[in-house]
């Protein structure tokens, strides 16, 4: 499509749109969003204050595959930011969150190029996917390492198309793959992309004439049966639509026509022809909605984007088309600042922990770094994640990462995993041999039995706790203890901190 805009709109729109994603993640929260986002939080600090990943075991720690670590591309990157610009972590994650955010538009607008060598394709793709909720909803104040890989995403997949042209391409893509190893597990769903890649390029060097009402037929019912006969788990084909219609915003409806069109279109290029061969090989796992809702977001903004441009291409009125388009894409962002909204509601904070750290336990976890320095407890995993992150508190907690960061874990065994197993490619290829030793374990038993329970004295003699942070909110085997007790040290209303050796 051939669009008559002049250098100076361009430029005028990437400003606008630049702005825009800047506007939609400032955070309407006092503090970061997201429970693993506070544990990252830890982990990132830990990397400035140490000067090491002090979670590095083996070599396979580097990517979360030994136990006990965490894929490490996203906590080097947060302490990086954190240190250049000397803020403090929890500054740190918007600044490198919001950055990664403006960031996406420019992966997705690489990725279109590789697509469709197209300004206009190219803008809408970007504008999409930059602002998609699924990808909000990682960029905006909440760290977490599937944000920084839908952000790379992109990138791997421009680089894995151009790799056909040229060597340093292909170099780049396998550099790109190894960092998305080294940020999620979700890298193990680029298989089916690279298959499609392999697949298209020998498509390409074999002439194959066909009708393309029936080409488009029969990958119609090829994705028909990869969807229903080969998805590797069952699925609600209702709850699939619904999860991505909202991890995805609402212009996924202009995915159906350009999927329809991409199906029955003649002479498709080699980028058309990996487009629809990953899209085929991806059906069988868009089942596993956790994790498909994401990963597929790259295809639908593309798709959308083909969707959007054919519509303007068939309209004769152009000018009615436009504006409809506008709306629609107005409709989008108010829609995904909704579920923005929706996802940091204040109207939690009556009910229950709300999604956000808030000022009670920020208050707490200050006063205990300020004032403590002995070994400290708490019964609620959502208050030892935010007391770690606040306060770097020498803390017993439910994770054994932390555990070992702190240097409080105790020495465990280690056994090979079968290859044949999933959690062989999932969490590695080792696994600890006996997990109900470990401070974990205890600390799950501890809280479940209570103060004066059997595991009380295992774990109390192993490590000298001083001090216990309970959320008033919560009732556990182990809060209920200290209903009517005296040691109270600090007291805001929904976080105390007790002095044990008074109880």
């Amino acid at each position: 499509m051939e669009t008559n805009f002049s250098k100076r709109t361009w430029t005028f729109l990437w400003i606008c749109l630049i702005l825009l994603n800047v506007i939609i993640r400032i955070p309407i929260t006092p503090h970061e969003i997201g429970h693993d986002s506070f544990l990252l939080h830890f982990i990132a600090d830990s990397l400035s204050t140490y000067g090491h990943a002090k979670w590095w075991l083996n070599p396979l720690s580097m990517i979360g595959l030994y136990p006990h670590s965490e894929a490490s591309a996203l906590p080097f990157y947060l302490s990086g930011i954190s240190q250049v610009l000397s803020l403090v972590m929890e500054n740190a994650i918007w600044v490198a969150l919001l950055l990664l955010g403006v960031f996406s538009s420019f992966t997705a607008y690489f990725m279109a190029g590789a697509i469709k060598d197209d300004k206009f394709f190219k803008f809408i793709t970007a504008f999409i996917y930059s602002t998609a909720p699924g990808i909000l909803v990682f960029t905006t104040w909440s760290a977490s390492g599937r944000g920084m890989f839908l952000v790379l995403l992109p990138l791997f997949i421009y680089f894995l198309i151009k790799s056909r042209f040229s060597i340093k391409y292909g170099i780049m893509a396998v550099v790109f793959w190894i960092l998305l190893l080294a940020t999620h597990n979700l890298v193990y769903l680029t298989g089916p992309i690279i298959l499609g890649f392999c697949i298209a390029l020998v498509i390409s060097k074999v002439q194959v004439k066909s009708s393309n009402l029936y080409g488009g037929i029969i990958l119609l019912i090829l994705f028909i049966i990869f969807l229903i006969q080969l998805s590797v788990k069952h699925f609600s084909l209702f709850n699939l639509i619904l999860s991505f219609v909202r991890y995805t915003g609402v212009l996924i409806v202009f995915t159906i026509g350009g999927f329809v069109y991409l199906l029955f279109k003649k002479n498709r290029t080699f980028e058309e022809n990996f487009l629809i061969l990953a899209l085929l090989f991806l059906t069988p796992i868009m089942s596993v909605v956790l994790y498909s809702k994401y990963f597929m977001i790259p295809f639908e903004a593309l798709l959308a984007s083909y969707g959007i441009m054919n519509l303007i291409k068939i309209s004769r009125t152009k000018k009615h088309i436009i504006l409809l388009i506008i709306l629609f894409f107005s409709l989008s962002v108010g829609v995904a600042e909704f579920y923005q909204f929706g996802r940091t509601n204040a109207d939690y904070e009556n009910s229950a922990t709300p999604f956000y750290a808030e000022d009670s336990i920020v208050n707490a976890a200050l006063w205990t770094k300020s004032y403590t320095t002995e070994m400290m407890m708490t019964d609620e995993f959502l208050v030892s994640r935010r007391m770690l992150a606040y306060s770097g508190a020498n803390l017993i907690t439910e994770n054994n990462i932390a555990t070992l960061i702190q240097g409080n874990l105790w020495s465990f065994n280690i056994s090979n995993r079968s290859p044949f197993s999933t959690l062989f490619y999932s969490e590695g290829p080792y696994q600890i041999e006996n997990p109900k030793g470990m401070t974990d374990w205890l600390w799950y038993k501890l809280r479940d039995q209570g103060y004066y329970g059997s595991w009380k004295e295992v774990i109390f003699n192993r490590f000298d706790i001083y001090y216990y942070i309970r959320d008033e909110r919560y009732a556990t085997g182990f809060s209920i203890t200290f209903d009517g007790k005296s040691g109270k040290l600090y007291d805001n209303g929904k976080n105390t901190i007790w002095y044990l050796k008074n109880i």
